[in-house]
C-alpha cells in the first residue's frame, strides 16, 4: 500500500482510463437477512428504553453498521467507524435546547418561542457536524471517505427554509395571541407565505444536497452534484401533490370507517373512530416520509459523479407507492412491531437500485487510495521519527 502522497499524484496527473468507450458497471449488492436486522433493531430498542434514551446512539450505530457491512460495491463492503459518544453529545445538546425552549414556554409563551427559534437557528451547525462526523468515518473496503464543508456554506444553504419556518412559528404565535382572528388579510397573508415557502424550501434542499454531495471525496476523486434547481422544484411539487391526494383518499376511508362504527358499534364507536383517524394519519406520515426519501435518494445519487465515474439510480418512486402503502399498513396494524422489517426493505430497495459506472479501473482508484490501516501506520512512522 502506497503512502498518502500517491493520492496527490493521482489528482495532478489523472487516473489511467479504460480504453475508449469502455465503461465498467458495478451494481450495489445488499446481502442482509431481514430477520437478522430486526433482531439487532429490537435489541437496540430495548437497550435504549433501559438506558432512558441515552443508549440511542449505540443502537443507531449498530443498526447502521449492519446495513453498511452488508452493502457491497465492487466486491468491497461499506462500514461506519463513527463514535457513539459524539452522537450522544449532539443528542444531549438538541435535547437541552428543546427542553430550554419548553421550560421557557411554560412560563412565558413568547420566551419559549424565542428559545425554540434559537434552537432552530443552531440547526446548520448541528447538521454540518453530523454530516462531517458521519461521512468522514465511512469506509469502502477499509478505505476512508472524506468530506469537507464550511459553516458559512451551511448557513447560506439553510437560511431561506429556516427563515420561512421561523416566520411560520412567529406568525402562528401572533395569530393565537390575537384570539384567532378570521380575517381576510390573515388568509391572504397565509397563502402568500405558503407560496413563498414553495419557492424557498426547494432552494434550501438543492443547496444542502449540493453541499453534501460536492464535498465528498472517494480517495483521489472528488464528486460533483449536477442536478438543476428546476428538478428539485419539480420533485417537491410532485411530492406535495401526492401528499394532498393521498391525504384526501385516506381521510375518505377513515370517514367511511367512522360512519360504519357509529352506526353499528354504539359501545365501541368512539374508540374505533379515534383509532381510524390516528391510523390514517400515521399511514399518511409514513408513506410520505418513505416516498420523499426515495425521491430524494434518486434525485441525489442519479446526478452524482465526475468525469471518471458516475452513479446511476433506477429507483421508481411511482412504482414504490403501492409497496409503501402496504408497509405503512403493516407497521400501523402491528403497532410498530413491523418497523425494522419495513426499514430493512426500504434500504434494500435503495441500495439495489444503485449502480456505479466507471471509466477508470477500480484497482487504479484503490492503488491511489490508501486504506485506513495504512494511514494509521504512516502516522505511527512519522510519530516515531
Amino acid at each position: 500500500m502506497t503512502a498518502p502522497s500517491s493520492s496527490v499524484v493521482g489528482l495532478r496527473r489523472g487516473l489511467p482510463r479504460l480504453p475508449k468507450r469502455a465503461v465498467d458497471t458495478w451494481p450495489v449488492q445488499f446481502t442482509s437477512p431481514a430477520d437478522d436486522y430486526a433482531a439487532i433493531w429490537l435489541q437496540g430498542a430495548l437497550f435504549t428504553v433501559f438506558t432512558l434514551g441515552l443508549g440511542l446512539p449505540w443502537a443507531r450505530l449498530r443498526c447502521r453498521r449492519h446495513l453498511l457491512q452488508h452493502t457491497q460495491l465492487g466486491g468491497q463492503a461499506l462500514d461506519d467507524h463513527a463514535s457513539p459518544w459524539a452522537m450522544l453529545m449532539r443528542q444531549l445538546l438538541v435535547m437541552a435546547l428543546l427542553a430550554g425552549g419548553g421550560l421557557a414556554a411554560a412560563d412565558n409563551p413568547w420566551a419559549g418561542l424565542a428559545g425554540l427559534t434559537i434552537a432552530a437557528l443552531s440547526w446548520p451547525m448541528l447538521w454540518l457536524a453530523a454530516v462531517s462526523h458521519r461521512v468522514n468515518r465511512l469506509s469502502w473496503g477499509h478505505r476512508p471517505l472524506a468530506w469537507q464543508g464550511r459553516i458559512n456554506e451551511a448557513w447560506r444553504a439553510a437560511a431561506a427554509p429556516l427563515g420561512w419556518l421561523v416566520g411560520v412559528a412567529w406568525a402562528g404565535g401572533a395569530w393565537l395571541a390575537l384570539g384567532r382572528p378570521m380575517a381576510l388579510s390573515w388568509a391572504i397573508g397565509g397563502l402568500a407565505w405558503l407560496a413563498l415557502g414553495l419557492l424557498l424550501v426547494p432552494e434550501g434542499v438543492w443547496r444542502l444536497a449540493r453541499m453534501r454531495q460536492s464535498g465528498a471525496r472517494l480517495g483521489p476523486l472528488r464528486l460533483r452534484w449536477q442536478a438543476r434547481r428546476s428538478e428539485v422544484r419539480r420533485a417537491c411539487l410532485v411530492q406535495l401533490a401526492q401528499a394532498v391526494w393521498l391525504g384526501a383518499a385516506l381521510a375518505g376511508a377513515a370517514l367511511v370507517v367512522v360512519a360504519t362504527a357509529q352506526a353499528w358499534l354504539s359501545t365501541w364507536g368512539a374508540l374505533v373512530s379515534w383509532m381510524a383517524g390516528a391510523g390514517a394519519a400515521l399511514i399518511w406520515l409514513l408513506v410520505n416520509g418513505w416516498q420523499w426519501q426515495a425521491r430524494l435518494f434518486r434525485l441525489v445519487w442519479d446526478q452524482t459523479g465526475n468525469r471518471s465515474l458516475r452513479f446511476r439510480c433506477t429507483l421508481s418512486t411511482r412504482g414504490l407507492l403501492g409497496e409503501h402503502l402496504v408497509l405503512a399498513c403493516l407497521v400501523v396494524g402491528t403497532f410498530g412491531i413491523y418497523w425494522p422489517w419495513a426499514e430493512h426493505r426500504a434500504w434494500a430497495l435503495r441500495a439495489r437500485s444503485t449502480t456505479l459506472r466507471s471509466r477508470v479501473a477500480l484497482h487504479s482508484v484503490m492503488r491511489h487510495w490508501p486504506s485506513r490501516q495504512a494511514r494509521v501506520e504512516v502516522v505511527r512512522e512519522r510519530g516515531h521519527r
